[in-house]
């Protein structure tokens, strides 16, 4: 989008890409093409793991349930939408290269708000689990097929040219095939290993510890989410600065961006600390939260974690792709630490798992490549970034120790 004419890499901040004030909607159409076969056989593979691997990790917490069939049909309904997602992939993927973040985001907020309503009706009629896992899921798959439509409707329907007009190239595939590869493993690793935490725990614990826990890791990823949009809304500004050289507004946009995302996720955390056993007390809920010093680790984790992965995204608009090294290494410390620590710390070790993977490599060497990428020091970038966020988290925690 930014005009680039051939797959490159801009990793230098004294490398400037030849500029230009036009797509490139010939590259986009042939990387659309070849994104959609891509993702044709990988969603193939995601029914083979989801139903072989995934099935297998469910059997001890359904045994939990009285109505196991309904459940596992419920589990079947769950991975039909979450494949139909994979593959609808394709559509979010070209809406936000196109920089559609915020159209994409307003017909996001309308579609959850439905979703959110539909399954209180659905909570309303009746108990079922397999009635909200279908309703959840319904909006899953709708989700997908608005995406589409939108697609359709952004730049004068490009779309429509570029989805009969171009198929599989072979000679731009060997070129983004080494790209893709470890952006999946990537993607993989950091993803899997995030929720592989859940699926352990779900085979030691039991359903009381197993439920507060999983409901400490959804609401943490919701305000996850919530704070990325500051910055990851402006990925594809920030490729575009890159490759047209701008890298002194790129510097400032993702220091602004970086700061908003940080404040916006530590308030968050904050707040739910305070506030969740009391608002959890005012619905009556059989579920209790997670003790303070567990979820401020927790927190503290994902934290760190999201210091390097925005760090890892900067990096990543040179299109050159050190991801799958963060994550590989990062996730073999998360899983050795956390296997030698569970049995004597139990739930602890998880996040202490985390914070040791993070910690001990995933957010230095991202940040290390990124700082270099724009030829700024760690001081000069991270004083108006992550200083005051930080500062924040670091009292809180603190009277949360002296509390204890």
């Amino acid at each position: 989008m930014g005009g680039i004419e051939e797959i490159t890499q801009v990793v230098s901040a004294k490398v400037i890409a030849r500029k230009s004030d036009s797509p490139n909607w010939n590259l986009v159409g042939k990387i659309y093409a070849n994104m959609a076969y891509l993702y044709g056989w990988l969603t193939v593979l995601v029914i083979i793991v989801m139903g072989s691997l995934g099935s297998w990790s469910m059997v001890r917490p359904i045994s939990f349930v009285k109505d196991a069939q309904s459940a596992w049909l419920a589990w079947g309904i769950i991975i039909i939408a979450s494949a139909y997602r994979f593959y609808g992939s394709i559509y979010s993927n070209y809406l936000e290269g196109l920089n559609k973040i915020a159209l994409v985001r307003r017909w996001e907020a309308l579609t959850s708000t439905a979703a959110i309503s539909s399954s209180i009706i659905g909570l309303y009629v009746s108990d079922s689990l397999l009635l909200l896992v279908f309703i959840n899921q319904l909006w899953v798959a709708l989700s997908v097929i608005r995406n589409y439509f939108l697609s359709r409707t952004v730049e004068n329907n490009k779309f429509k040219t570029i989805e009969i007009g171009y198929s599989f190239d072979r000679q731009l595939f060997r070129k983004i095939w080494p790209a893709a590869w470890r952006s999946g493993i990537s993607g993989f690793m950091s993803n899997g290993l995030n929720n592989l935490s859940s699926v352990l725990y779900a085979q030691i614990g039991n359903s009381e510890s197993v439920a507060s826990y999983l409901l400490a890791l959804r609401i943490i990823a919701q305000i996850r989410e919530i704070s990325m949009a500051p910055f990851y809304s402006k990925i594809p500004l920030y490729a575009r600065l890159r490759v047209q050289g701008d890298m002194k507004q790129l510097i400032q946009k993702a220091q602004h961006g970086m700061f908003l995302s940080h404040t916006v996720f530590v308030v968050g955390i904050v707040t739910v600390s305070i506030t969740s056993n009391h608002l959890l007390g005012y619905i009556n809920s059989d579920i209790k939260f997670v003790s303070n010093d567990l979820w401020l680790l927790l927190s503290l984790a994902y934290f760190v974690h999201r210091y390097g992965a925005m760090h890892m995204q900067l990096y990543l608009t040179t299109n050159h792709i050190i991801a799958h090294v963060a994550d590989g290494v990062s996730g073999l410390i998360f899983i050795a630490t956390s296997l030698l620590l569970i049995d004597k710390l139990q739930l602890y070790a998880i996040p202490i798992g985390m914070l040791s993977g993070y910690l001990g490599f995933y957010a230095w060497y991202a940040a290390y490549y990124s700082y270099k990428s724009i030829d700024v020091s760690f001081w000069k970038f991270e004083k108006s970034t992550s200083g005051l966020p930080l500062l924040l988290f670091t009292i809180v925690y603190l009277i949360n120790i002296i509390q204890l």
